[in-house]
């Protein structure tokens, strides 16, 4: 019978793993030539695409290029306006007067700072210097931001005399670089070095070295020595931020620049370079000016140079509508001119006026010191962008981040006793301790004790941070001492902080500038707004106005429209301030003395600030102006409550001697963050009365209701000075 049965699968001979690599190695390699040849394509696609772009950028560069014999030196005006379109100033972009001269009458130190300074290269190259142009694109890609300028003498010149454009895009670069090609082939390296030395732009109106030699120093350009040659030759790098009328440190700093690079370029010796930083510069400013607001103006061209470089002033042929009001202005400068007049028997002999939008950041009057012309005082100096002692109108910060971190509240008990923090001994403005009373209470009557125990509360770094986070852009000192305020901060950053408070916890930062548009009337760029951040939350902004809201009628300042306020008054009354704000408008001054002699005032308070310049600024000036004053609308989410019992977190340093009133509230309610209302406890056992030490404060002049029997000045005698802080009202 036969086997029906498969027969058994013959056994495959057996391959080496050689082999079998060998085998599948033909197809692998095909596959990775496919996707290799794949990727080659893409790649091919992309690279022409590229390229095509870039001729394209090329030829319409090219096709759209000015003619580069049609060098326009006259330029035009540059005109600044108010926010309706009002003229504030009418500053020619080539100065007062425009002296052209040939390179013979311009001193060879200055051609010679120029060069080394600006375009070192300038005698090799053919208008554009493309290996400083890699440089400056390698820095900018690894810093991912704009750090180094490539632009040449011969490009300056075609931005400043052809292409006259703010704007900054490759396309303007790359006219630029065609630019200045085509005029290195028509012009000569000495008639382009003159072109230019004639009409550069160098600040206080004067364009060109021979306005500006006269302009700074009085003297033709022939005759600079190297000290001011190579001052002059580094301010067209940014004529107001250099300006030695108001920055001069920042101009000696500048100078050095350019004498180190004259010393790297082999034109001078560094003992030539350590002569010309140490020479004594005479300046004269000799500048004819009409301004209806020439800080403002100043800080205008300073955010133009910013924002769109130095080459905007040297163009011209503009109009800048900005964020001013001059209604407002004109307010704020009568604001100022009373203050004068009431506090300059006190030794005070300059002020600054600052108002803002805080729902946009939009600067509506800004008036830099109390005389623009006076040497004396340094009118040109802007104080308000400078660094002052603030004194306790830096407190409502420190009382904040306390709130909102639930570390205290608008009814927590605090010591009013006279004690040690670092390393000094303090005591209150009126030499009296209050004992326990509320955070409310403490802040309204601007009591210091309560402030520094606050600060320690909160945590001294949690409040420097939180201050930046409000809009205070300078460093601030880690110390106890900063609640009273020992650390410098600017008028303009404290508006942008109390604008958190007025728009219920969004902050929103200094804008100055709305529109640019060019001789035509045709809009060259729309600078952009920054966007309003959320700092706090609407319900804990408001404890803080709940309390400053008072602040007029407690201080018996005199104000009548509803403002919140805080005062400020620094060790031996160097410094005065007074901020107040409502829902749709900052407002701040400043007091001081700025001139010759001590340069402390007699006994001029923050709270006399508040009833003499923004007294007649509220009172009279908003009037005038037509401004409608928002009225403070309170926030859902906040609780009624009684204060807290006088023992809760009480130091056990309360003196003895407090008296009832107070240290007790119990017939006022506070307002409360959902969660942190206040619960009654026991009350302590007095502790000793402090021995006395040298104590750090001063007196003020205008007492609040409820500290002392009568609200008029008290006649307490003057403390001996202290090295310690002691701000004050």
């Amino acid at each position: 019978m036969a086997d029906l049965r498969p027969a058994a699968p013959q056994p495959q001979p057996r391959m080496r793993a050689s082999a079998a690599r060998s085998a599948r190695w033909p197809q692998n390699w095909l596959d990775w030539l496919r996707i290799r040849r794949n990727w080659m394509t893409v790649a091919g696609i992309v690279f022409g695409l590229i390229l095509l772009l870039v001729l394209g950028t090329f030829a319409y560069a090219y096709a759209t290029l000015p003619d580069p014999s049609r060098l326009d030196l006259a330029a035009g005006d540059v005109k600044i306006v108010d926010r309706n379109g009002n003229p504030i100033e009418v500053r020619n972009a080539q100065g007062v007067r425009v002296i052209p001269k040939e390179l013979s009458d311009i001193s060879p130190n200055l051609q010679k700072a120029t060069i080394a300074v600006e375009d070192k290269h300038f005698y090799q190259h053919h208008g554009v210097d493309w290996g400083r142009v890699i440089k400056a694109g390698v820095i900018d890609v690894i810093t991912r931001k704009p750090q180094q300028g490539a632009s040449t003498i011969t490009e300056q010149l075609a931005k400043i005399a052809i292409l006259r454009s703010p704007q900054k895009t490759i396309l303007r670069k790359l006219r630029e670089a065609l630019l200045a090609t085509a005029l290195e082939s028509k012009y000569s390296k000495t008639d382009i070095l003159k072109l230019y030395l004639n009409s550069i732009y160098y600040g206080h109106n004067a364009t060109g070295v021979e306005a500006a030699a006269e302009v700074y120093f009085g003297k033709h350009a022939k005759d600079l020595t190297l000290g001011e040659a190579s001052l002059l030759a580094g301010l067209p790098n940014g004529p107001s931020y250099y300006d030695p009328a108001l920055h001069k440190d920042r101009a000696l700093a500048r100078q050095a620049v350019v004498l180190d690079a004259m010393v790297n370029t082999g034109v001078i010796t560094s003992a030539q370079a350590e002569q010309a930083k140490n020479e004594t510069l005479t300046f004269v400013f000799k500048e004819n000016r009409s301004s209806l607001a020439p800080h403002f103006v100043d800080y205008v061209f300073e955010q133009l140079e910013t924002v769109y470089g130095p080459s905007i002033i040297n163009t011209g042929g503009l109009t800048v509508k900005t964020t001013l009001d001059l209604n407002l202005q004109k307010a704020a400068e009568q604001a100022v001119t009373v203050g004068q007049q009431r506090l300059g028997r006190l030794g005070a002999d300059n002020g600054d006026f600052l108002a803002m939008d805080p729902k946009t950041g939009e600067i509506l009057a800004m008036v830099g010191s109390a005389d623009y012309l006076n040497n004396d005082i340094k009118g040109q100096f802007n104080v308000v962008t400078a660094l002052r002692q603030p004194g306790s109108s830096f407190k409502p910060y420190v009382y904040e981040q306390a709130f909102k971190s639930h570390k205290l509240t608008m009814g927590s008990p605090l010591d009013d006793t006279s004690r040690h923090f670092a390393n000094g001994q303090f005591h209150d403005f009126d030499f009296r301790d209050m004992g326990i009373i509320s955070a409310h209470k403490a802040l309204l009557l601007s009591r210091n004790i309560p402030a520094l125990e606050t600060m320690q509360t909160a945590g001294v770094d949690n409040v420097v941070n939180f201050a930046h986070d409000m809009g205070i852009t300078t460093p601030l000192k880690s110390e106890v001492t900063t609640a009273i305020g020992s650390s410098e901060v600017r008028l303009l950053d404290h508006a942008v902080g109390y604008g958190v408070f007025a728009t219920g916890g969004t902050r929103h930062d200094p804008v100055s500038l709305l529109e640019v548009k060019d001789k035509d009337g045709n809009t060259l760029d729309n600078p952009n707004k920054p966007q309003g951040k959320q700092v706090i939350s609407a319900q804990e902004a408001y404890l803080i106005t709940d309390i400053l809201k008072d602040y007029s009628s407690q201080w018996n300042l005199g104000w009548n429209k509803p403002f919140a306020g805080k005062s400020g008054t620094t060790n031996n009354y160097r410094d005065a301030w007074m901020m107040a704000y409502s829902p749709n408008l900052v407002i701040g001054a400043w007091v001081g003395h700025t001139g010759p002699g001590n340069q402390d005032m007699n006994g001029v308070y923050g709270t006399m600030v508040g009833s003499s310049v923004l007294r007649d600024f509220i009172n009279n000036g908003l009037t005038q102006a037509h401004f409608t004053v928002e009225t403070f609308k309170r926030p859902d989410g906040l609780i009624d409550g009684p204060p807290c019992a006088s023992s809760v977190s009480a130091s056990p340093s309360a003196s003895a001697s407090a008296s009832a009133s107070a240290g007790s509230r119990s017939s006022e309610k506070e307002l409360y963050l959902p969660g942190t209302e206040c619960k009654p406890a026991p009350t302590p056992s007095p502790s000793p009365t402090p021995l006395p030490t040298p104590l750090t404060s001063v007196i003020p002049s205008i007492v609040p209701s409820g500290i002392l029997p009568t609200p008029t000045p008290s006649s307490a005698p003057t403390p001996t000075p202290t090295a310690g802080p002691g701000q004050t009202p």
